[in-house]
């Protein structure tokens, strides 16, 4: 479990360095513009169980990200929840930490997001790999 929390902080860390913050950051702990949002879900009986570990919002494009350790395997149901995400034209997937770089890339790709997800969903497969899974099909 420790391994996915120091993953879990390196993305927070990646989040906060270019604006996206935690829901209800006051303005006064922002250190930069802020350009979106992002919430950890919580499993253990609080949440919809399958629902991916964080909920991130850059510049009005949701992504939804269910955080691995480099040995850890996703449940049936939150491969479903992912399909039906991305299916539905949301960015969603299964992130292990040695996806961190293509990760990283997706979120530069929002960033700088001026078009429809659709139009966006071709640029995101081409820097997916299976330690950072959209489960497209």
């Amino acid at each position: 479990m420790a391994a996915e929390k120091n993953f879990e902080n390196r993305i927070k860390s990646l989040l906060k360095s270019i604006g996206c913050y935690p829901l209800g950051t006051p303005k006064q702990k922002m250190i930069c513009y802020p350009i979106g949002y992002w919430e950890k879900r919580w499993g253990g009986g609080y949440g919809k169980s399958g629902l991916p570990d964080m909920h991130i919002v850059i510049n009005g494009i949701n992504i939804d990200v269910e955080l691995k350790s480099s040995v850890g395997r996703p449940s049936e149901l939150q491969k479903q929840c992912i399909r039906q995400m991305n299916q539905g034209g949301s960015i969603a997937m299964i992130l292990y930490p040695e996806g961190f770089d293509q990760f990283k890339k997706i979120v530069e790709l929002v960033m700088l997001c001026d078009t429809a997800i659709q139009e966006l969903i071709p640029i995101i497969n081409a820097h997916t790999n299976i330690k950072c899974d959209m489960l497209t099909s």
